[in-house]
């Protein structure tokens, strides 16, 4: 793995706040829980409004909408840059890329945003976090995805997509580091980052196989880490035999395709004990994972960047 490469961080561009990090009753340690086209600029911006509130619900994520653009600026200017690029022709095949200031180059830390692999959500889930990670000084590359409902979406198309989006840092004139990458992924999300992190071992012809960009280090935020088992209990009214076309015993290649192997990469598992959408069993089965946990936290306290799960994930990244 290589190691992280730091920048200090500067007082302007996008901010999370200055609100004091979250103070809960009860926390955890960090022990184990119990049982690619050519890059094509949209926008380019260096806003300074804040990100999209969070919220610890336990029932709805954080309202989503698309960011806006602005000018152009210049690298220099102190400033971090936000670029609109598209990854592919299809509505959902876009992503905002953040590079903080200074000449790079830059670690990437990637966000996967969840919602059931259903469509009506997209990546301004993961905005406040995008923007936080930026201002600690690496580039962000937060991007959206066919899901089921959207044409094309569900298998194969979603995986076509996130694997596509991964590999598309490479098309992109930037300065990033390439051999550097974090990618981090909320609850169906989170799933897909597993995945992202384990396509080194699809076979020939799996969608998203021979990955050109391989993140040495996934974050798994409330994540569905088995497919099968979501399926037998009906996680999320059947969300993982919508995503795959049906049960286990129907679709059997599509489930091997999709489901993660959790060798080759470092894994981090964060998840909240009062969880009532994904169940903190699911990160049981990452059972050689680092564990972040909270005794009090809910399935999107984890998208807030004061929240103490936060701030110990990026503690943990070394980015703190």
């Amino acid at each position: 793995m290589v190691a992280w490469l730091m920048t200090g961080c500067s007082g302007g561009g996008e901010s999370t706040g200055t609100a004091p990090a979250t103070t809960l009753a009860t926390t955890s340690s960090t022990t184990q829980p119990p049982a690619a086209t050519p890059a094509t600029t949209l926008a380019t911006t260096s806003s300074t409004t804040q990100p999209p509130a969070t919220t610890s619900s336990t029932t709805q994520p954080p309202a989503t909408t698309r960011p806006s653009s602005t000018t152009t600026r210049s690298p220099d200017s102190g400033d971090p840059q936000l670029l609109r690029i598209r990854y592919g022709e299809e509505p959902q095949q876009v992503g905002d890329l953040r590079i903080p200031p200074g000449e790079g180059p830059f670690p990437v830390v990637a966000f996967i945003h969840g919602g059931f692999w259903r469509s009506g959500f997209d990546e301004s889930l993961m905005t406040a976090l995008a923007i936080d990670a930026t201002n600690r000084g690496v580039a962000t590359w937060n991007f959206d995805y066919r899901s089921v409902g959207d044409p094309g979406g569900g298998y194969p198309g979603t995986f076509e997509d996130v694997g596509l989006a991964m590999d598309h840092l490479a098309a992109m004139d930037e300065p990033l580091l390439l051999d550097d990458v974090t990618v981090v992924g909320h609850s169906a999300g989170g799933h897909l980052a597993l995945w992202t992190g384990s396509r080194h071992h699809l076979r020939e012809g799996d969608p998203g196989a021979d990955p050109v960009v391989r993140p040495h280090t996934v974050v798994a935020q409330a994540a569905v880490v088995d497919l099968g088992r979501a399926a037998a209990v009906n996680l999320g009214g059947s969300a993982v035999e919508g995503l795959l076309g049906g049960e286990p015993d129907e679709v059997p290649e599509h489930y091997r395709v999709a489901q993660p192997v959790f060798e080759g990469q470092r894994i981090i598992a964060v998840h909240g004990r009062y969880d009532q959408v994904v169940p903190i069993g699911q990160s049981g089965y990452l059972e050689d994972a680092v564990g972040i946990f909270d005794d009090a936290g809910t399935h999107f306290d984890v998208l807030d960047p004061h929240h103490d799960l936060w701030l110990r994930t990026v503690g943990e990244l070394g980015l703190d």
